[in-house]
């Protein structure tokens, strides 16, 4: 049996490229990282929740809350926005939660600006906004039961104010001639030439 040396520099060559490609694939591979042994941060601190279900002071004054809600949770503000998500249960009909917090918002100055019920899915939507701060209610079934609502409540938090942002009072206290409030008429000069 005498085999052709083509055949075996094609073998061989196929060989030894399978071994360099393995290698190469193997030196590719990131090395393990250790494991951390310090401590891992508590998970308050990166929880997205407030510590605590209070509302929050920087709620709206005025915002209606449908008698015997709790708060589940009050979430950290992320950006300019918070939100809070309330429970009620035992919830009355769909339509008198919707009365409920028409009639409130409008009572209390707040602008409505869109409203959408879903009344297969038994949810509505309302979008608002009192003196420029924009808010939005989401009221609709809890997963578990459906005889519970969820109210999901997202607002604006108001801005502060700071006086080092704001443009300077100029105060004049130049005096002219004329009465105060009138523009001094200047006579003109006809000989001054002109361009």
């Amino acid at each position: 049996m005498t085999a052709r040396k083509a055949d075996l520099f094609s073998s061989a060559l196929t060989l030894s490229l399978s071994v360099v490609m393995a290698g190469a694939i193997g030196a590719c591979r990131r090395p393990r990282q250790s494991r951390a042994t310090h401590p891992v941060a508590s998970s308050a601190a990166s929880s997205p929740f407030e510590a605590s279900n209070r509302l929050p002071s920087d709620l709206f004054r005025n915002m209606p809350i449908y008698p015997g809600m709790t708060v589940v949770h009050v979430r950290k503000p992320k950006g300019g926005m918070r939100e809070i998500m309330f429970r009620l249960d035992n919830a009355p009909a769909l339509e008198k939660l919707i009365d409920f917090y028409k009639e409130g918002l409008k009572k209390n100055n707040f602008t409505i600006t869109s409203s959408l019920v879903m009344r297969a899915r038994n949810t509505w939507s309302c979008d608002f906004h009192k003196m420029g701060r924009p808010g939005s209610i989401a009221l609709y079934p809890t997963s578990k039961d459906r005889s519970n609502m969820t109210l999901d409540l997202i607002y604006e938090i108001p801005t502060k104010d700071e006086q080092r942002f704001l443009e300077p009072v100029e105060k004049f206290d130049v005096i002219g001639p004329g009465r105060p409030g009138m523009i001094a008429q200047k006579a003109w000069n006809e000989k001054v030439k002109r361009n």
